[in-house]
């Protein structure tokens, strides 16, 4: 009686005590040490690649192509180059940066490659209504004026689409600029279009791709004697494509100004635009009949400011600090992430097997295989999770006639998943799927485990019952990785690592429940009647 009496004291004292601890302390970081959240938040970025593929024929071969450089609106971080052999030289000049891949005699399949983290952000220009057309241009800037046979500035229809649109050097720039993008935005229909469309050709059959509507754009501009260019890009989306953008800027008051009539943005520069080359020029050049291919791979993801981070280091109770002890053996700090998020993932667990009474495989195998799907994402994890549990499930099945012991089982079935994960790998690789090549990451024991546990229950319980524990399974996981991967969680317990001591405290309260689980008020609720 004397030890449930302690028992429940404990239960209650312990908790108080752990969440009056990690309260106190986040208050003197925050009171006294000055923390915020801003420190840490994370924002957003891109992991991009860029493959190129070619067949050289013992001939010398010559490839160039457009890199991103810094700007005030985005980042370049991160860079490394794949040669393959080949000699390989950054050319820059005029504001622009070109990767260069030559080689004297090239023979049989090459591929070649760029990586970078890219990080960018929003910028808005305000345009002061006042301010006149006529401006003072510099002399570097004035080649922007002069027309070209894709930017028609000086032909007769050109001077009759300004009249008609009303446009004047004696109006404001910014009446000007709004009537031109209006123009170019509403007045041409959008249609893709995979060759050069000329200002005139545009303005001609009333549709254009972004190429067309920015050229159209900008001989208006220069029409007009606002200096114009256009800005080839790439719009930052996941996945694989070769898709390529191109959009244009006016000169206005000593800076370049974008617009993209396209997808309507005036004066702004959007987020997920990336900067590659300026001007009327490819993105990429190369030796004829090589049969030259290349694409784009784009994967989303987080990172913290350096800023906030080192601010953060300044201080004597940062779990940074702790960790610049492992930062010696190349531990890096996404493997922090991952081990000071695990508590929150493992949480989910939690609460679905005692407080929901989902059965799944493994008491904490949701949570790892939840940090598994970090590389992958969490739908193409969830697939591949369901294709290694049908693998695992076929094997066993034929293993079963061999009648071997429990350990040897396992590690045939270990050897299949391994075989089943680089093969996908080797495929991924080769179509350039970077989200199936990344599945060789997924955490291949603790699959094998999840495999035997399916078979094993299929043989126990049945198949239906092993079904429905893949499927608690499936969700518990996804839960554990959403809370695992949410930005505002992973900066609250970056900054106020000590939020795991209320962690802990769940876990106690938890684990003294011994009520009905949601899932058990289904199940008796026949008997639940005749009480």
């Amino acid at each position: 009686m004397m030890t449930a009496r302690r028992s429940r004291f404990a239960v209650a004292v312990v908790p108080a005590l752990l969440v009056m601890a990690a309260s106190a302390l986040a208050y003197y970081k925050i009171a006294f040490l000055g923390y915020t959240l801003s420190d840490v938040i994370q924002s957003e970025s891109y992991y991009l690649e860029t493959v190129i593929e070619f067949d050289g024929h013992g001939m010398p071969v010559e490839i160039e192509m457009a890199l991103p450089h810094s700007l005030p609106n985005q980042v370049i971080k991160d860079e490394a180059f794949d040669n393959d052999d080949m000699k390989f030289d950054i050319s820059e000049r005029l504001g622009e940066r070109r990767g260069v891949w030559q080689g004297k005699t090239v023979d049989g399949r090459k591929r070649l490659g760029y990586t970078a983290t890219v990080i960018t952000k929003n910028e808005k220009y305000l345009i002061d209504s006042t301010l006149a057309t006529r401006q003072d241009i510099p002399p570097a800037v004035a080649r922007y004026l002069l027309p070209d046979s894709a930017i028609q500035s000086d032909d007769p229809a050109i001077a009759a689409v300004s009249d008609s649109l009303k446009l004047s050097r004696d109006s404001s720039l910014l009446s000007n600029a709004a009537r031109i993008f209006a123009f170019a935005h509403r007045g041409l229909r959008y249609v893709k279009y995979s060759g050069t469309t000329d200002a005139l050709t545009a303005y001609h059959i009333g549709e254009a791709s972004c190429g067309g509507k920015s050229r159209l754009m900008a001989a208006l501009a220069r029409h007009l004697g606002i200096p114009a260019r256009l800005v080839g890009g790439k719009i930052l989306e996941t996945g694989r494509s070769t898709a390529t953008h191109i959009w244009m800027e006016m000169y206005v008051n000593g800076s370049w100004v974008p617009f993209c009539p396209t997808n309507n943005y005036f004066a702004e520069m959007p987020a997920h635009y990336l900067i590659l080359y300026y001007g009327d020029r490819p993105l990429i050049t190369h030796t004829k009949d090589i049969n030259f291919k290349y694409f784009f791979n784009l994967k989303k993801r987080l990172v913290s400011t350096s800023e906030g981070l080192t601010k953060l280091k300044e201080n004597p109770l940062d779990i940074l600090n702790v960790w610049a002890t492992f930062k010696n053996a190349s531990i890096s700090l996404e493997l922090l992430r991952i081990i000071i998020m695990l508590p929150i993932g493992v949480l989910a667990v939690v609460l679905f097997r005692n407080i929901i009474g989902a059965e799944t495989f493994g008491t904490f195998m949701p949570a790892l295989i939840a940090i598994g799907f970090r590389e992958t994402g969490l739908g193409y994890g969830l697939i591949l999770f369901l294709m290694i549990i049908s693998l695992g499930a076929v094997v066993r099945t034929i293993l079963t006639r061999f009648h071997l012991l429990h350990t040897p089982r396992l590690a045939v079935m270990l050897a299949s998943v391994v075989i089943f994960m680089l093969g996908l790998t080797a495929v991924g690789v080769s179509l350039g799927f970077l989200q199936l090549a990344r599945v060789a990451l997924f955490p291949m024991v603790i699959m094998t485990l999840t495999v035997e546990r399916f078979s094993i229950i299929t043989d126990e319980f049945g198949l239906r019952k092993a079904a429905q524990v893949s499927l608690f399974t499936m969700m518990v996981t996804t839960v554990a990785y959403l809370l695992m991967s949410w930005r505002f969680l992973q900066a609250v317990v970056i900054t106020f690592p000590e939020a795991i001591l209320l962690v802990v405290a769940l876990y106690i309260y938890i684990g003294r429940y011994g009520g009905f689980r949601l899932m058990e008020y289904s199940r008796f609720r026949d008997l639940m009647r005749l009480a």
